[in-house]
């Protein structure tokens, strides 16, 4: 819950990796004991090969040239096999290149030609630290401790081995020397206090927080920290007694307050807990994204839950007025209650503050167009393309959206544009080309239309609005019609009983002549909600005409006539005064 609480995994990695060799070889050479001694053993030729092999191989160690520099270093064990730098310099080469066996092998080389060096056994430890021999690093570590006077970086190691050993008692003994050099620090202590935890000793544990607090008495983290421990552990009146100290020193304490929203919590006392959790925050210390943490887990909430998670959000507003997480957190909640024109108002708010969320986009173009905001979409879907221009879904829905307003030119250039950032979207890839072949038809570009289309059936070969549309403009224009009757034909099949589906596939019959099965598919269209459509009423009425039932086709003309809404065509009015058929 407090912010302190990351320290203590960051000291256990540390900890736990230990302490990396890195020193160069003229170190190494300088604390060899043995380096000169078994040289001036050698033969003078044997001498100078070894010291050009030597000098080679750290050459090509320092350039990077590792498989090179193992090569040239193995020379020289075989020429000096008591010489320990070069077993050395090769156990570095094979850790940095995560071949522990080797590395390991060839450390205890080193260590056991020259158990005083400092380094080589830094270097063995270590290297039995990563192949897993705990044990025997740890005695390691010991020795070079006695050997080094109690180097506070080795009992770094050495508290980090014994701990991840499970070695619990030894690692607070390791920490408590640490401590001896360092004094209290709140790394250590609060190290301490969760190996206490672990131990299952509540009271050391909380005496290794109340020397925090002792020896830092203004800062109060250290006091939600212990009051934290006892509510973790069921102590909760311990708990409340710190929390209350803590407060009268600062009321306004948003982790105090946290920490009390979960005590009040875990006794039922919903109301003190809810006012406690506002007061946090209502808090400009505690930050935005420990807020937003808290809010996600109301999300799935209901009634009063929700109420207050709706009034946490305006809270979170209010502190962090120019936080673009306050406003997205607050529309996500909106958008869940449907309340789509708040939702959009603070997505637009977030962006104003940082407009560089994708998802934000995202979100905010999906409920325009929930919302059918023409004039919104154009703006934002734009505005989202001129940020991410590899994104397709906003080269989309400008693309759409312009379609709606025959905007044709407009579309097809970001249509066309948008298509090809589609990636392993086949869905979409349609989309693109189904709304391609309308712009194209609006410009009456009907060949690139027609191509459009058959490109999105490749993809989607039953795609509704495709099949749709395509048989439809086909048929207005009195071409390709059996491919026209084919794809209607299979529209009806995929959706049955559809007034639209079913007028065009009657309007396909009777282009070609096949006026009864028109006038059957047009009356199945009436019976499917068609009888308040003035286009079926009208194509109904011409079926009739060619059937020679003028009559009947006066009937329907008059019922499409009524129903006024701009659809039917420029004859209607002629048809019905001459009580005759024009197209």
């Amino acid at each position: 819950m407090t912010n302190f609480r990351i320290y203590i995994s960051v000291i256990v990695i540390g900890l736990l990796i230990g302490c990396s060799p890195t020193k160069e070889t003229s170190d190494v050479e300088k604390k060899s004991k043995t380096h000169n001694k078994e040289l001036a053993d050698l033969p003078e030729k044997e001498q100078i090969k070894f010291k050009f092999l030597f000098h080679n191989a750290n050459k090509e160690r320092v350039l990077g040239n590792y498989q090179l520099a193992a090569n040239l270093f193995m020379q020289c064990t075989q020429i000096a096999p008591k010489e320990s730098a070069s077993f050395y310099e090769l156990a570095h080469i094979f850790e940095n290149s995560q071949e522990k066996g080797l590395a390991l092998e060839y450390a205890g080389k080193a260590v056991k030609l020259d158990p005083e060096n400092y380094w080589y056994r830094v270097l063995y430890a270590h290297s039995l630290q990563k192949s897993g021999n705990s044990n025997e690093a740890i005695k390691q570590y010991q020795i070079l401790i006695e050997k080094n006077g109690g180097n506070v970086d080795l009992y770094f190691d050495l508290a980090g081995m014994q701990l991840y050993s499970g070695k619990y008692k030894e690692s607070i003994e390791s920490f408590n020397e640490i401590e001896k050099q360092i004094g209290i620090t709140e790394e250590i202590s609060i190290q301490k206090e969760k190996i206490y935890v672990k131990m299952g000793d509540v009271d050391k544990a909380a005496n290794e927080v109340q020397q925090l607090i002792n020896e830092y008495p203004e800062e109060l983290k250290y006091q939600v920290l212990l009051a934290d421990l006892y509510l973790a552990n069921d102590l909760h009146d311990k708990a409340f007694e710190v929390y209350q100290e803590i407060l009268e020193k600062d009321p306004q304490n948003p982790y105090a307050n946290l920490s009390l929203y979960d005590y009040y919590k875990s006794k039922g006392e919903d109301k003190k807990a809810s006012e406690a959790l506002k007061k946090a925050f209502a808090s400009t210390d505690l930050d935005v994204d420990t807020k937003v943490k808290i809010l996600l887990s109301f999300y799935s909430a209901t009634g009063e839950l929700k109420k207050e998670a709706l009034e946490l959000n305006k809270i979170l507003i209010k502190t962090h007025p120019k936080e673009a997480k306050a406003y997205t957190i607050y529309a996500d909640f909106l958008y869940q209650d449907k309340k789509l024109e708040g939702a959009k108002e603070n997505y637009l708010k977030a962006l104003e503050y940082d407009n560089s969320k994708l998802p934000i986009w995202n979100q905010l173009i999906f409920i325009e167009s929930e919302l059918q905001d023409n004039e919104a979409l154009l703006r934002d879907s734009k505005a989202a393309i001129d940020l991410f221009p590899n994104q397709p879904l906003f080269y989309f829905f400008y693309g759409a959206t312009n379609l709606q307003k025959k905007e044709f030119k407009e579309a097809i250039e970001y249509l066309t544009i948008g298509k090809d950032y589609v990636i392993e979207n086949p869905a979409l890839l349609a989309q693109f080309y189904a709304n391609l072949g309308d712009g194209h038809n609006g410009l009456k570009q009907y060949e690139k239309s027609d191509e459009a289309y058959e490109e999105a059936l490749k993809i989607e070969p039953k795609n509704i609005y495709v099949l749709n549309n395509y048989s439809y403009y086909l048929s207005l224009r009195e071409e390709k019609l059996d491919r026209a009757e084919e794809l209607s034909a299979l529209c009806n099949e995929i959706e049955p009983d559809q007034a639209n589906y079913q007028d065009t596939y009657a309007w396909i019959l009777y282009k070609q002549g096949k006026y009864i099965q028109a006038k059957e598919w047009l009356e199945k269209a009436l019976e499917n909600g068609g009888k308040t459509n003035s286009v079926i009423l009208e194509h109904l009425g011409d079926a009739y005409s060619q059937l020679h039932n003028i009559k009947k086709a006066l009937e329907y003309w008059n019922k499409a006539k009524e129903i006024d809404d701009g659809e039917t065509t420029e004859f209607l009015d002629k048809k019905i005064a001459d009580k005759k058929l024009y197209e």
